[in-house]
């Protein structure tokens, strides 16, 4: 029998939320990992153990066929927790980019507060031989703590961000708490095999446990903890069931129109330095300046969707890519041509597969990425075999999604040249890339990614 699960991430997977008429319902919430964690939970059975919210519903209000449990915090832990450490401190860390906060300034205490009352409510929602499954960086401390109170559960932590090399991360204050944290798991799971590696070569440099890395194995005393590369991906059947809905094809269509019929090149992100989104449109600023007649065959389209805007280095970002746009617009725009179109908001799927639809380019180009799903979900939109996807190098889609035009985002001039390689790029090779890359894509979908953990989580009979 199939062992029951609890699951402990910092969202929980339904929220309250109201219909475009206004009335109040209760949605699940975005994302692949209750896209994918959600039907097992119903399969299993368990309980999903997350921060409390104000938009948080109960078990019976959501129907979800399984527990829900909530961690109250206090303000000051909170934000401590969350804003102070997790997102100030670790996030940049974990995608390499060494963060300037100082020691003292760092509300440590807070994020050991909030792990540990994560671990007694896993605790309380655990029975003995129970499959545990933690999620992120915002709870790294759990493993271990979950371990000292439950000692034979199975215990499973995947990594949804780059994980660097020792270099980087021993600058972590706090770095032997971290890894003793999570060395309390049975696995723990990274989108690719280099950051699987990363994380063994920083128990090696920092710690005194025994590595087998061809088995990527870390022995803690006699009980073996694996690193396993498990790449998350997306659910292909929905996407391609809604990439092929009427609807989308005709908001496409009608997209395509209002741009004047000229060619769409797309970037679709998240408001965040680590996505490279100056970069991008410094690329495309390059291009015009040598070929200023393109504003009448292609325009930029950026969606950026909003994020952690009361964080000081997000609300800066969000000054620079307005300056930046505005500066391009002002420069190369003619009448009834803006060569870039700049929406700061988050899309509905409908409007956001439109958009997929319509690109003939999509640059996904981060500076460092876990993954990044807006390339699988272009791909998975192309339905009708075309278009070109640019990817950086950087991004963890990269080791999986190999017949993607590669590309360095921090050179300016490559990243230019790619572009115009993406447009010139003729039917026939778009093609037979766009058909390797959904059947790459296919064999990331987000369902068995979950399988495939929990086979390894699961206890051999």
């Amino acid at each position: 029998m199939r062992r029951r699960m609890v699951v402990a991430a910092n969202r929980g997977p339904y929220r309250h939320t109201r219909t475009a008429e206004g009335t109040p319902k209760v949605a699940r919430s975005a994302g692949g990992l209750v896209t994918a964690l959600d039907p097992v939970l119903r399969e299993r059975g368990g309980t999903w153990v997350a921060l409390h919210e104000p938009s948080a519903p109960t078990a019976g209000e959501c129907n979800s066929g399984y527990d829900l449990a909530y961690v109250p915090l206090g303000p000051h832990t909170r934000r401590g927790y969350y804003h102070g450490v997790s997102n100030g401190l670790l996030w940049p860390l974990l995608h390499s980019f060494v963060p300037t906060i100082r020691d003292g300034e760092v509300p440590w205490r807070s994020y050991v507060a909030a792990n540990a009352a994560f671990a007694e409510e896993i605790a309380r929602q655990a029975s003995s031989g129970d499959l545990v499954w933690v999620h992120d960086y915002h709870l790294m401390l759990v493993p271990s703590q979950v371990r000292v109170s439950v000692p034979d559960a199975r215990i499973g932590w995947y990594c949804h961000v780059p994980w660097p090399g020792p270099d980087i991360f021993r600058t972590l204050p706090w770095r032997s708490e971290v890894i003793e944290g999570l060395l309390g798991a049975d696995v723990l799971g990274f989108h690719t095999d280099e950051y699987a590696m990363n994380f063994l070569r920083c128990v090696d440099a920092l710690t005194a446990h025994r590595i087998d890395f061809s088995e990527r194995t870390v022995w803690v005393r006699e009980r073996p903890v694996r690193a396993v590369a498990s790449p998350i991906g997306i659910p292909t059947a929905d996407v391609s069931a809604l990439a092929s809905d009427p609807r989308v094809a005709q908001a496409a269509t009608e997209l395509i129109e209002a741009l004047g019929g000229r060619r769409l090149v797309l970037g679709v992100d998240r408001l965040d330095y680590t996505k490279g989104i100056p970069e991008r449109i410094q690329a495309f600023e390059k291009l015009l300046e040598e070929r200023p007649t393109l504003v009448d065959e292609v325009v930029f389209v950026q969606v950026m969707v909003p994020s952690r805007i009361d964080v000081r280095a997000y609300a800066q970002l969000k000054r620079e890519v307005d300056r930046l746009v505005g500066k391009v617009n002002s420069r190369f725009a003619r009448s009834g041509r803006v060569p870039i179109q700049y929406l700061y908001r988050n899309l509905d799927p409908l409007s956001l597969y439109a958009h997929y639809r319509a690109a003939d380019v999509a640059l996904v180009t981060p500076l460092r990425d876990g993954m990044n799903l807006v390339a699988l979900e272009y791909v998975a939109a192309r339905t009708e075999c075309d278009g070109v996807l640019v990817l950086s190098e950087f991004a963890g889609a990269a080791h999986y999604l190999h017949h993607a035009l590669m590309v360095n985002p921090y050179h300016c001039r490559g990243l230019r040249d790619a572009i115009v390689a993406a447009l010139e790029l003729g039917p026939e090779e778009q093609r037979r890339c766009m058909e390797a890359l959904r059947l790459e894509v296919a064999e990331l979908d987000v369902h068995a990614w979950a399988d495939r953990f929990l086979a390894l989580l699961e206890p051999v009979p």
